[in-house]
Parts: structure tokens; sequence; C-alpha cells
């Protein structure tokens, strides 16, 4: 199977998860909603919300940013996106992680590429590091900038 071919088959299971969990759970996808999240899934990496209105938007009617703002805010309630503040960007999650688990996106300085990953060991760290604090940690979410490093 070539590349493009898995590419295609990645971004149509994305597209039918986001159908899927917005029926489980009674959510309206929305046209636009929609649209914006095939523009995240299509587009393989980070996006910023201006660049989205830019990408959605037509030669005759232009976006406004907040209706491209309130579908990132539906889509990342729902679990469907992430908002990378190293980035001021907005990049499709891959899934929930277990219920013990914490999901980290690293995020390369440089390129703007991100792997996600899921990790029951950070997720326990991070448990006790905040109960330490009299903390409690709503979001199991975690984003860690740097370099990925790359293997010749």
């Amino acid at each position: 199977m070539s590349t493009r071919a898995v590419r295609k088959e990645e971004e149509e299971n994305l597209l039918r998860r986001a159908d899927d969990l917005c029926r489980q759970n009674n959510l309206r996808l929305t046209p636009i909603r929609e649209r914006v999240y095939r523009e995240l899934v299509q587009s393989g990496g980070p996006v910023g919300a201006y660049d989205l209105v830019d990408r959605l938007s037509s030669d005759k009617k232009r976006l406004a940013p907040v209706t491209i703002y309130r579908a990132l805010d539906f889509l990342r309630d729902a679990g469907l996106v992430h908002r990378l503040a190293t980035q001021n960007s907005y990049v499709v999650s891959h899934g929930q992680p277990d219920v013990n688990a914490m999901k980290i996106m690293f995020v390369d300085s440089k390129t703007g590429e991100t792997i996600e990953v899921h990790s029951t060991e950070v997720a326990e760290a991070v448990r006790k590091a905040a109960e330490q604090a009299g903390f409690k940690s709503v979001s199991p979410f975690m984003e860690v900038e740097g370099e990925l490093n790359r293997q010749s």
C-alpha cells in the first residue's frame, strides 16, 4: 500500500472516529466544525486559527475568526483536537489515553512537527507532584517543546 493510500485511510479513520464520538456523546458535528476538523486532519500537523480562516474562506466570503475559534473550542472540548500553546496552533488528537495515562505532545520547535505519546508513568509522577503541591489536575495533557532527534 502506498504512503498516500495509508494517509488517506488514516484520514478517513479520524473523520469516522470524530463522527462516532459526537454521536455517542450527543454532540452536533455541524458543517463548519466538520470542515475545520477535516482541514486539521488533512494538514497532518499544527495549524493556527487564522491559517484556518484563510484556508476555509472563499474569494466571495471570508469566514469570521470567531467562527473558527468556536469550532476549535467545540473540537477541543470534544477531545478531537489539542491546542498547542507553544505554537499557538491546533493539532488533531489521535485518541484518548487509558484512564491512568497522560497524553504528551512532543513539539519540534523548528518544524512544528508533533508526536503524541500516552504514558501512565508520567501521569503518576504528575499526580504525585500535584498532590504534594495541594493541586488537582483537571486536564491530563502535557506539551513538551524541543527538537526531534533525527537518526540518519
